[in-house]
């Protein structure tokens, strides 16, 4: 166009647009996912946080610091992310696997078959383990500031 040049066809264009519109789509469907399972796992450590209220008054009584309690739950989030993380990318894995095997036993062969449909490369899995990661540190900050903000005579006498 710039050029000069009309183009009499414009479903390339068409097309085009259409999967941009299908990936802003699933990026939209992905942040909520993420955002509600940030607002699950808030949920999750708000009642682990209840639950364990006595022992995070004990470790305040004899000496741990607001920081050191609010570092502990961030760590046990943390360490929950990981252990998520990779159980999902194991588990993707396994599932890819199978969907490659049935592909090879009942998809007829055409030409440039690949002999997979996934890629997962070093970094792809580095980004889901630090999202993992990530989402459930940022769930986990909110119930991990409580617990630090907790007296320790408050925990103690409830």
């Amino acid at each position: 166009r710039a050029a000069g040049y009309d183009i009499a066809d414009s479903g390339a264009e068409r097309a085009g647009l259409a999967i941009t519109l299908v990936t802003l789509i699933f990026a939209l469907v992905s942040f909520a996912m993420v955002s509600i399972a940030a607002i699950n796992i808030a949920h999750s450590f708000f009642r682990t946080v209840a639950e364990r209220r006595r022992e995070l008054g004990v470790m305040r009584a004899v000496g741990a610091s607001a920081r050191d309690v609010r570092v502990l739950v961030l760590a046990e989030a943390a360490v929950i992310g990981l252990a998520g993380g990779a159980l999902g990318i194991a588990i993707a894995r396994l599932l890819a696997l199978a969907i490659d095997a049935a592909s090879m036993r009942w998809v007829p062969d055409f030409p440039f078959k690949p002999d997979t449909y996934f890629a997962f490369g070093w970094t792809l899995l580095a980004g889901a383990l630090g999202c993992s990661i990530l989402a459930c540190m940022l769930g986990a900050f909110l119930p991990a500031r409580a617990a630090a903000r907790l007296e320790p005579t408050e925990a103690l006498t409830s």
